[in-house]
């Protein structure tokens, strides 16, 4: 049997979301498979894989790779499989073909993209769940989504939690040698509550720093640490920053290296993750990892990741985030209950695990 999977969003440079998803997951599929049957297990690439234990094709192509590039070899040397990791299928599929959808927040939050962003989603979305024979996704509330929007079948679809891989040991010489941190004096010492993800609208940010804004006027000591690129709506952020006099205590440094991300973990005293929508909520699992009590919102996946080990907030009311942003750096008691909650909560996701339900989905089982 041959089974391929699209990699060409495989990288671990700069990758945030789908690409940190199809990253882990062929890596862990790749331990995962079994070749001594006969089998094959085939990537399919922009570029050449620093791989071993997989067959790379590069399929060259400057400008949409998967219409042109995959949808050729596709019709070209059918596999008897196709994984695709992301939204878009190509044109032309094999017998079999699995996508996974993270998530469908565009019909959501419509104005947090741009107008093409917003009709390839939808279209690519439309397309799969007509064409794909499984359907993959990280949440229940994923899977209730395509459902109402898409009506898919639910015989289709299959939910497999994302994974969580332990991160190295953080190096406390990074605060010396990181020229963000040293930059932006932050230190272990810093007392700061924490965002880690792309700064654009859908994450609620504006929200967050008028929260924060409400609690810093308690806490002037504290910073707020929002870390991640730029995206849709950065510019309504900044200027929120500015409108309530903050450009001293929230710190903005663009994106950031791993090691600098779980160092900030690490040392903040509240992980803040009031997002609007969410396919899964990773960020949420690290800051379990690291030991540190998350606030996160009450809607889409991010209760099914967080169940009883996170404290929620109406994430479009600012008082009620300024308020439980509080009772996290102040109560340690109830802290240290949701971070025993959270090393437990954390026992449950392993790409290991997500990769054997994965394969069995592509082996048609």
């Amino acid at each position: 049997m041959n089974i391929a999977i699209d990699a060409s969003r495989y990288k671990a440079d700069g990758a945030t979301g789908v690409e940190w998803y199809s990253w882990h997951i062929i890596n862990a599929l790749q331990k995962e498979f079994d070749g001594k049957s006969g089998d094959r297990l085939i990537l399919y690439s922009r570029e050449v894989l620093s791989l071993t234990d997989a067959e790379n094709r590069v399929l060259p192509a400057k400008r949409f790779w998967t219409l042109k590039a995959l949808s050729k070899e596709m019709k070209k040397n059918p596999p008897d499989v196709l994984f695709v990791p992301s939204h878009t299928l190509p044109l032309t599929l094999p017998k079999r073909s699995v996508i996974t959808i993270h998530d469908v927040a565009f019909r959501y939050l419509k104005s947090s993209y741009s107008f093409f962003q917003y009709q390839h989603l939808d279209r690519s979305t439309r397309r799969a769940v007509r064409r794909a024979d499984k359907i993959i996704v990280p949440s229940t509330a994923t899977a209730e989504d395509l459902a109402v929007f898409y009506n898919c079948p639910p015989e289709k679809i299959v939910h497999i939690d994302h994974g969580f891989e332990p991160p190295p040991p953080v190096d406390n010489n990074i605060f010396h040698t990181s020229d963000v941190f040293k930059y932006f004096d932050i230190t272990p010492s810093t007392p700061y509550v924490l965002f880690v993800g792309r700064l654009e609208s859908k994450k609620n940010l504006e929200r967050l720093v008028r929260a924060f804004s409400i609690f810093h006027k308690r806490h002037p000591h504290f910073k707020l640490i929002l870390a991640g690129k730029r995206g849709v709506g950065f510019s309504g952020i900044l200027r929120t920053v500015r409108e309530l006099n903050l450009g001293d205590s929230v710190i903005m440094p663009g994106y950031i290296t791993e090691e600098e991300k779980h160092a900030l973990y690490k040392y903040c005293r509240v992980f803040a993750f009031c997002s609007l929508y969410e396919g899964f909520g990773l960020p949420i699992l690290e800051a379990f990892y690291h030991g540190k009590p998350v606030l996160t919102s009450n809607l889409s996946s991010m209760p099914e990741v967080g169940k009883d080990a996170v404290l929620y907030v109406d994430p479009y009311d600012a008082a009620c985030i300024a308020e439980k942003i509080e009772i996290l750096a102040q109560d340690d008691e109830y802290v240290r209950e949701l971070v025993k909650e959270g090393h437990a909560r954390l026992k449950d996701f392993s790409w290991e695990k997500a990769a054997k339900e994965t394969l069995k989905v592509l082996y048609g089982q």
